[in-house]
C-alpha cells in the first residue's frame, strides 16, 4: 500500500490512523465512488478521500445514508451546509454534483485541515472552518448533519434556523431515531420555524437517517 508522501499531509498521523489505512477500501453509493488515494477509483462520480485522523472514509453506514440522499436530492445550484464535516466526504460529494455554495464546519481543527486537503485533491471549491453553527447566518437550501444523537439534541434549534429547505440527519442508531426526530419536530414547533415535515427515513445496518423538509412561515 502506498499511503502517499507523509510530508504533504495536512497533519501528522497518529499510530491508529496509520494502521487504519491498511484496511480502508473503495465504496460505491449510488453514482458516487469513494476511494482512498492509494486505491483504484470506482463508481460513476469518482472522488478520493484520505480521512487521516478524522471520521469519514465514505464507507460507514451513517455516511452511506447521507451520500444516498445527496445523490437522490441532486443539489445542483443549491447552497449546502455540512455540519460535523470530518474528512469532507459529504461536502465534496455535494460540490461534485454542482452545489452552488458549500460550507463545511467542524469543532475539530484537524477535520478542517483534512476537509480542505481532500477538497483540493478533488478540485472542488468549498469553505471549511471551525465557525460554531450558532454564528452562521444561513440559510442553506440543504443542510447535512452526520453527528451523534447527543449533538443532534444540542444543535437542533440552530440546525433548523439555518435550514431553508431540506435537512438530512444521520449518525443515529435505529433505536434512537424516534427520539431524535421528535427533538427536531418539537424544536421547530417551539421556535415558529415554519412547517417541518419528516419526509422519510432510510436505514443501513443498525443506523438511520432522517430527512426533514421545512416550509417558511406564511407559506
Amino acid at each position: 500500500m502506498d499511503g502517499g508522501d507523509a510530508t504533504a499531509l495536512p497533519t501528522e498521523l497518529p499510530e491508529w490512523a496509520v494502521t487504519q489505512r491498511e484496511h480502508l477500501e473503495a465504496s460505491v453509493v449510488g453514482r458516487f465512488g469513494v476511494h482512498p488515494p492509494w486505491c483504484e477509483p470506482v463508481g460513476r462520480i469518482q472522488f478520493s478521500i484520505d480521512p487521516g485522523p478524522t471520521f469519514g472514509h465514505g464507507g460507514h453506514p451513517s455516511t452511506v445514508l447521507v451520500l444516498a440522499e445527496i445523490d437522490r436530492i441532486e443539489p445542483k445550484g443549491l447552497s449546502v451546509l455540512d455540519v460535523g464535516c470530518g474528512s469532507g466526504v459529504l461536502a465534496i460529494a455535494a460540490a461534485l454534483l454542482g452545489a452552488d455554495q458549500v460550507v463545511a464546519i467542524d469543532t475539530d481543527p484537524d477535520a478542517i485541515s483534512w476537509t480542505r486537503y481532500n477538497a483540493d485533491a478533488n478540485n472542488v471549491d468549498l469553505h471549511a472552518s471551525t465557525t460554531p453553527i450558532a454564528e452562521l447566518e444561513g440559510p442553506f437550501d440543504l443542510v447535512l448533519a452526520n453527528v451523534l444523537p447527543s449533538i443532534h439534541e444540542e444543535l437542533a434549534q440552530d440546525l433548523l434556523r439555518v435550514t431553508a429547505g431540506t435537512l438530512v440527519l444521520s449518525g443515529i442508531p435505529e433505536d434512537r431515531a424516534d427520539k431524535v426526530a421528535g427533538c427536531y419536530l418539537a424544536a421547530g414547533a417551539n421556535a415558529g420555524e415554519g412547517t417541518l415535515v419528516a419526509e422519510h427515513r432510510t436505514k443501513c445496518e443498525e443506523w438511520t437517517a432522517i430527512t426533514l423538509t421545512k416550509t417558511p412561515p406564511g407559506q
